[in-house]
């Protein structure tokens, strides 16, 4: 035998394992073949490649990133427990229940929010500039009128008019000029408010926000996107006919906080290359192939690489647990084929995009970076452009619930509660364990003293045992079964979940009562719990803060910014000012209704009602109507209407004091919204 020593070892197998493993090497050769046959990948897409792999290892790094939190926090919506801690609790034995506290806090606070942003008032506006530049014609027909006013008095009293006189007269009809400029420039801004408005509702804005709302609280953070162009199917009718046409139209969505990256180590996003992962469908690519824009032989290329099998090559390792949680399928399975893209909103080299095949008029300079959109699908590029925001900004908003200052990365509730729940589970499952030891007697049975046929796991009423004599001789004193009652604890573990529960709203901010609880104290009365309802609305400020801050007023902004490049109507003008109201309605909603009914009640009397005026009146009644859910403007007549309806007032009562033998007064002031217009030579006009 010393000489096989050192020498090789044959491993024996049988014939199905070495036709495995033949067909294996096969495969192995085969794909490298084609892996040297496929073109290589251009510098663009490997540049976005290099981008993915950083984001995702700065996400998922440990500590440092945030993916461990997301998952955490779809665990504690759903009242899961950590797989570790899961498994510690089952060793232990005993019950698995669940507070769900964060849960309850969550739904409390969406419905916070949502009152505010999703409630009849809108949480924007726009206003008009607060000088508006008064039209040269006007200015030119203001010169003539004085022209004229100077020619006519000299022409009566052979004498020029003081200086003094012609300035005031110029000034007071300039001011008119500039106060009527001011009604036309507030009437265009209400008419563009409600085209912006229209353009928000078919673009699914609203919707997208509520589901923004509820990530809100939950996630660290909560991601809305848009305005994005998408082609959409609609239908007219003609002649009782359906015609389906393929429009474009901005659009606004919710997205995930699990399918975004974004650069590692900004402090705003907007300051980030951003990329979004999503999954689309071989009919979504078909589609593509019918609009421009798109490179036809990058999609054929995926379609024909891809097959039916889909790609699921950009997925990360914590998108099966999610899948689970989120009740769909896993996409390492990928059965329905889908396929994922990689949106990509960045800075490119300009040689890259040459390199791809972009226009060198749009990219002059192959040194210079330029702000661009790209798609990516598997190793292909399907479409590269320019991004459209002339501010170069990227459409995706995102804040947190709290923030924390040089992060992108706030904390939710689940972040906020963690250990107030643990501590409310952990006395929820002992209250649930001494409930059940404690519910009935614990039972000893000595199997020494009971008789072979004697059974003592059968307990009944009115049982007969039949029992041995005592081994030990001690005459029959040791009972053969006994019974003894474990102590209840369940007053004291009750009174800590409970305390624990308080401090949790405390903590958060969301009180118990607002989802239906019943509030003690002050909020046994319904006054009193409409001011508890008041506070807490209160302590969402800084979250409502938080929306308008980076998320409404930054995307209605860059909405206007598209409308002003692609709108040939001309609705909007350019110097409209965007107006967020988040904060202010959470604060006034309720105060600013009970205020606006105590004003009308108040100015009810004559005296008011004259110093008013009708017109002043009418504006309060419009505003008191909308508060309630009308539409102020059919209910309260318009000023042009309201000026007719006074003129014919004041008509009918000259008229009925001339059937008297009245005599109207001459030289009144005329009703108007320049008051009493005098011209140069003190006469009315």
């Amino acid at each position: 035998m010393a000489e096989l020593v050192g020498m090789g070892v044959l491993r024996v197998v049988g014939p199905a394992k070495l036709t495995a493993a033949m067909k294996a090497a096969d495969e192995e050769r085969a794909q490298q073949q084609d892996a040297s046959q496929q073109p290589a990948m251009t510098s663009l897409a490997q540049y976005i490649r290099e981008q993915f792999d950083i984001m995702k290892r700065h996400r998922n790094s440990g500590n440092a990133g945030w993916t461990e939190r997301l998952l955490r926090a779809l665990r504690v919506f759903k009242g899961q427990y950590d797989p570790t801690q899961l498994a510690e609790i089952r060793k232990f034995g005993g019950s698995e229940v669940y507070a769900r506290i964060v849960a309850m806090k969550c739904r409390g606070a969406s419905s916070l929010l949502r009152d505010v942003y999703l409630a009849p008032d809108r949480p924007w506006g726009l206003d008009p500039t607060p000088d508006p530049d008064i039209p040269e014609e006007v200015l030119q027909s203001v010169q003539m009128l004085v022209q004229s006013e100077l020619s006519m008095l000299t022409a009566q009293t052979g004498q020029q008019p003081d200086l003094t006189q012609v300035r005031d007269r110029t000034t007071q009809l300039v001011e008119a000029a500039r106060q009527a400029a001011k009604k036309r420039a507030k009437n265009r801004t209400r008419l563009a408010e409600d085209k912006v408005d229209e353009i928000l509702i078919e673009g699914g804005f609203y919707k997208a926000l509520s589901e923004f709302l509820s990530d809100l609280p939950l996630f660290p953070f909560a991601v809305l996107k848009g305005p994005f162009v998408k082609i959409v199917p609609t239908v007219q009718w003609k002649n009782g006919q359906a015609v389906v046409m393929q429009k474009p139209r901005l659009m606004w969505k919710r997205v995930s906080p699990f399918d975004i990256w974004w650069t590692p180590g900004v402090s705003d996003i907007e300051d980030a290359a951003v990329i979004e992962r999503d999954r689309i469908t071989r009919t979504d690519l078909n589609d593509l192939l019918d609009l421009p824009g798109y490179n036809h032989d990058a999609i054929r290329a995926v379609l024909d690489e891809y097959g039916r099998g889909g790609l699921n090559e950009d997925w990360d390792a914590s998108d099966s647990e999610r899948a689970v949680n989120e009740s769909r399928e896993d996409p390492h399975v990928n059965q329905s084929g889908m396929l994922s893209i990689l949106e990509f909103h960045g800075n490119v080299q300009g040689r890259m995009l040459l390199e791809w095949g972009m226009d060198k008029e749009q990219v002059p300079d192959a040194m210079r970076d330029y702000f661009v959109q790209a798609w990516l699908v598997g190793r292909h590029i399907i479409k590269v452009q320019m991004s459209p925001s002339p501010r170069k900004r990227h459409n995706y908003f995102v804040t947190s619930f709290e923030k924390v200052p040089g992060t992108v990365v706030g904390n939710a509730l689940p972040d906020i509660l963690d250990d107030i729940e643990s501590v409310c589970n952990a006395s929820l499952r002992a209250l649930v364990n001494n409930l059940s030891i404690s519910s009935g007697p614990q039972v000893v049975v000595n199997d020494d003293r009971l008789s072979p046929d004697e059974d003592g796991e059968e307990l009944y009423p009115w049982k007969r045992w039949h029992v041995q004599s005592d081994p030990m001789g001690g005459g029959g004193s040791s009972k053969p079964v006994d019974f003894f009652q474990p102590n209840s604890n369940a007053s004291e573990l009750l009174g800590v979940y409970q305390k624990f529960s308080e401090i949790a709203d405390e903590i958060s901010a969301i009180p118990r009562y607002l989802s239906g609880a019943g509030a003690g104290g002050a909020g046994r009365t319904a006054s009193g719990l409409a001011m508890l309802m008041g506070n807490a609305s209160k302590v969402l400020q800084t979250v409502a803060s938080n929306v308008d801050r980076d998320v409404l007023d930054p995307l209605l902004r860059q909405l206007l910014d598209m409308l002003m490049l692609t709108d040939p109507t001309g609705i909007l003008q350019g110097d409209e000012t965007i107006k967020v109201m988040g904060v202010s309605v959470a604060v006034q909603k309720e105060t600013q209704r009970s205020r606006q009914l105590e004003f009308l009640q108040i100015t009810a009397n004559p005296i008011d009602t004259q110093i008013m005026g009708p017109k002043g009146r009418a504006s309060v009644l419009r505003s008191v109507a909308s508060t309630i859910g009308l539409d102020g403007h059919p209910v309260v007549p318009n000023e042009d209407d309201l000026d007719k309806q006074i003129q014919q007032m004041q008509a009918m009562a000259q008229a009925g004091a001339q059937a008297q033998g009245n005599q109207a007064p001459q030289g009144g002031n005329v009703t108007g919204d320049m008051g009493p217009r005098t011209n140069i030579a003190g006469g009315s006009q």
